[in-house]
């Protein structure tokens, strides 16, 4: 891209530098009159012809390369060039080709006023974006109030000079009076585009008002010699013209080059207070004018009395809509405010109030702002945390799963990134919170990464509530089934190298159905659950014990380094079945079947433990009230193998 702009930029300066050198090398000939007049008048009036042509030749290619309204533009533009080149061409006809002086008016004069009107409506297509109806009746008056203005200095210049009645026909009168009035309404546009140029135009937009000024200008200072007699062939002055139609052809070929840059409205580009001066200068010019002439003449004419009236009462209207629209948009604005603070009031509210604490940190993670909720939810008083690091706020084992999150949020601007947290409360405790983090560094009205903070304590807690449920008995409270069997899978599955094993007891409660018979079935739930606390009590913290299944249950036992530790946990907990329990005002005496396996981690499966130990557990059911330790080859008895 650089690059691109890079080589556009050069071949620009080569087309401006060869146009300078075309206008340097035309005024010399007409200055110096090499070849004599003759020669050099027909360098001029061709020169001039063929500038012109050139320039409308370049427009044309910008407006086939651009859109919208810059193609209209230019081709408008182009147009006016190709009109006042065929006037050149018709005026050469007549000193070149007939060899006689051009009469007045002529053809050349019709071709010359034609590109008027295309020119001033070139400039406005320009000029004219997509205002609201105060901005374009503003700009219809600051046109008026320039137009206005510059008539006064072309009346005390030119066009009094010109205004001779009944020196001449009307006709010749109305053309003479055209060329000064129509370049008023070109200057009065061109001064218009110069405010509200666009930056994406203002190179090609700039150069094309100072090759219209200088047309203008030329047309001025030849409309004052001719008036005052004074006009001969081959002029200085007539380099004026080609230079003002190579910076329009230099206007048009930086257009050409610009032509993928999107076209815009051109008030985007226009300065506020530009806008507001430009109107002014013109009027001091035609001030400055009538004192001019006042000085000189000791009067003013009728003219220039009333076109100062017309001028002084657009001032006044353009002032009065000026302010018209500055109470609109002081009332509009008063009307902004007040919504503007309700939504802050309604916000602040709602931040007051949030079960959440808002938290604004800097890159440097200290903090820059938090709502008042972290009063009530963690009892620090607002404004209290500010400056401090956020975390220290959170619990150190939980500080580097905050970092991670912070750097995540860092990556990704604008997409939150939430961490679950414990932050501590003022009076030491520590509170579990899903921090979510937004990056907003790069929005500059919070240049912060903004904190979420959500207490999730009950959340956490019906968490834990529902995992407990689904991993326990509800009756004793023992770990379920399913628990049991993946805690046994995964210490069969531990690393071996100890060579310490573990031990499965199936625990089965003798005659269960009696218990409940006689003394009903919500006796017989105490009972179940009063057997696995018993259990409990007999067996280590590592250890396990778990309700297997109805009046059955399961302990698994770690660590287990022989045989005879495994038998001396399992005289333990059968023995503390001797005694009754106490249920209500009954005394229950229940007794226990037991029958467990031991395997080494590595070499035996969880399935193939349980498959033994459920074995072991059949054969001491089959004489109840004891105990058996798997064996190799060990069978149920046909007795126990019917009742089974």
């Amino acid at each position: 891209m650089q690059v691109a702009r890079s080589r556009r930029d050069r071949k620009f300066a080569l087309a401006a530098v060869v146009a300078g050198a075309l206008l340097l090398a035309f005024a010399a000939c007409i200055e110096l009159r090499l070849g004599g007049i003759t020669l050099t008048e027909r360098i001029d009036d061709l020169g001039e012809a063929v500038a012109a042509l050139g320039a409308s030749a370049v427009c044309a290619v910008a407006a086939w390369r651009r859109a919208g309204r810059s193609r209209l533009g230019w081709a408008l533009i182009g147009t006016m060039c190709l009109s006042w080149g065929v006037g050149e061409l018709i005026w050469s006809y007549y000193e070149i080709g007939l060899g006689h002086e051009v009469p007045f008016p002529s053809l050349a004069d019709v071709a010359y006023l034609a590109a008027v009107p295309f020119a001033a409506l070139g400039v406005f297509v320009f000029t004219v974006g997509k205002p609201n109806a105060v901005s374009r009746s503003a700009t219809v008056l600051d046109g008026s109030i320039m137009a206005g203005s510059l008539l006064l200095v072309s009346w005390v210049t030119v066009l009094g000079s010109v205004y001779q009645p009944g020196s001449e026909s009307l006709f010749a009168l109305v053309i003479s009076l055209a060329y000064p009035i129509g370049d008023v309404v070109v200057l009065t546009m061109v001064l218009l585009l110069v405010g509200r140029v666009s930056p994406s135009d203002r190179w090609p937009l700039s150069l094309l008002a100072a090759g219209l000024a200088a047309n203008l200008l030329s047309d001025s200072v030849f409309t004052y010699l001719t008036a005052q007699s004074g006009y001969g062939p081959a002029q200085l002055i007539d380099a004026g013209w080609v230079a003002g139609f190579l910076l329009i052809a230099l206007a048009a070929f930086r257009a050409f080059q610009d032509r993928d840059v999107p076209a815009r409205a051109a008030e985007t580009g226009a300065s506020p207070l530009r806008l507001f001066v430009l109107p002014y200068l013109p009027l001091a010019a035609g001030v400055a004018a009538i004192g001019i002439r006042n000085l000189v003449s000791g009067s003013i004419d009728a003219f220039l009395f009333w076109d100062t009236m017309a001028v002084a009462l657009l001032v006044i209207v353009r002032q009065f809509i000026v302010l018209k629209d500055n109470l609109t948009l002081t009332a509009r604005l008063r009307r902004q405010t007040a919504a503007l603070a309700e939504r802050e009031e309604h916000l602040r509210s709602l931040i007051e109030h949030s079960t959440d604490v808002a938290t604004l940190v800097d890159r440097e993670g200290l903090i820059r702002f938090q709502s008042t909720s972290v009063e009530r939810i963690f009892a620090y008083a607002p404004g209290e945390l500010v400056g401090h690091p956020f975390i220290e706020l959170v619990h150190p084992a939980d500080q580097q799963r905050l970092l991670n999150g912070l750097a995540q949020a860092m990556k990704a601007s604008a997409h939150p990134t939430s961490v679950d947290l414990r932050v501590r409360h003022k009076l030491g405790s520590w509170s579990p919170c899903e921090v979510t983090i937004t990056n907003l560094l790069l929005l500059p009205s919070v240049e912060s990464l903004v904190l979420n903070i959500h207490d999730i304590a009950e959340r956490k807690q019906l968490e834990e509530r529902v995992a407990h449920q689904a991993s326990h008995d509800p009756l004793t409270n023992l770990p379920n089934r399913a628990t049991f069997r993946d805690r046994l899978d995964r210490a069969l599955t531990a690393s071996p190298a100890s060579r310490l094993g573990v031990a499965l007891l199936f625990v089965d409660v003798d005659d269960f159905t009696l218990v409940n018979t006689a003394h009903g079935h919500e006796v017989g739930d105490e009972v179940l659950a009063a057997v696995g606390a018993r259990l409990q009590q007999q067996v280590r913290p590592e250890d396990l014990v778990a309700r297997w299944a109805g009046d059955e249950f399961a302990v698994l036992l770690h660590g287990v380094s022989t045989d005879e530790t495994a038998t001396r946990v399992a005289t333990r907990i059968f023995e503390q079945f001797g005694a009754p329990f106490l249920v209500g005002r009954a005394s229950i005496r229940v007794g226990v079947s037991m029958g467990g396996s031991r395997g080494i981690p590595g070499e035996l499966t969880a399935e193939q433990l349980v498959k033994d130990a459920d074995l072991a557990l059949r054969v001491a059911k089959a004489g109840k009230a004891r105990w058996e330790w798997y064996a190799p080859g060990m069978t149920v008895p046909a007795t126990a193998s019917d009742a089974a």
